[in-house]
This record gives C-alpha cells, structure tokens and sequence, in this order.
C-alpha cells in the first residue's frame, strides 16, 4: 500500500471504520462491486467499493485500481444510529451514522439502501 493510500485512509477515516469494525471474511448476502461510497462524510472511493448486504448487517472494502485491496470492514446493523437521504453525485443516497459515540458515517446510494433497510429496521425493533 503506498503513502498516499495511506494517508487517504487516515484523513478518510477509512482506517478507523476498518479497526472499529474489522472483518476477515465477506458474508453472505446482496453483493454490490465497483459502486461509489463516501467515508466518513468527506473522502469518496469512485468506482471501486464492494459492498454486501448481510442478514446481521453491512459489509464495506474499497478495491482502489492499483493501490491494492483496503481492509474490509463488517458493520452491524445495530451500530448504525441514525440515516438520512442525501445525494452522491447527483443520485439519490442514504448517509448512515455509525457507533455511539458516533465513529464517523457511510453513504451509500439508495439501491444498496433498498435492500438493507427492512433489516435494519427489524435490528432496531428486535433491540428495543
């Protein structure tokens, strides 16, 4: 991994969603490769996040054409605090609050949103 990923992931807070939520393995469930994302509200990966919808919760890695393959990260619904429709290049998105304290945010478009909602809503409802 060069320096500049390096510090892009520090500034991104890509490095701190990867530590807080570490995940050696993809789950299973709605697979999404090569979408856009934006990382803890100011640095977006373009083309080159995967991301998978898991019955438990969502699961992020940026695939940067060569700088190699980030640490992914497995987020639990129950993490995700708050959300809010957005726009991410001009496409309807959802940016969700993640960890309380807050830990930083994910936005995402609203198809991967579609999909992961109902359980997200069914984490909170089976939480209370």
């Amino acid at each position: 991994m060069s320096i500049f990923t390096r510090a892009f992931n520090k500034f991104g807070a890509y490095d701190k969603l990867a530590e807080r939520y570490a995940c050696a393995t993809e789950p299973e469930g709605t697979r999404w490769d090569h979408r856009c994302a934006e990382l803890g509200g100011t640095i977006r990966y373009d083309w080159c996040t995967r991301l998978i919808v898991a019955q438990s919760g969502l699961y992020v890695q940026a695939r940067p054409a060569a700088q190699g393959v980030q640490a992914a990260s497995f987020v639990p619904w129950s993490e995700i605090t708050y959300v809010r429709q957005v726009r991410l290049y001009w496409r309807r998105a959802v940016r969700l609050t993640r960890g309380e304290p807050p830990a930083g945010k994910i936005t995402v478009w609203q198809p991967v949103w579609d999909a992961a909602g109902p359980l997200w809503q069914a984490a909170w409802q089976t939480a209370r």
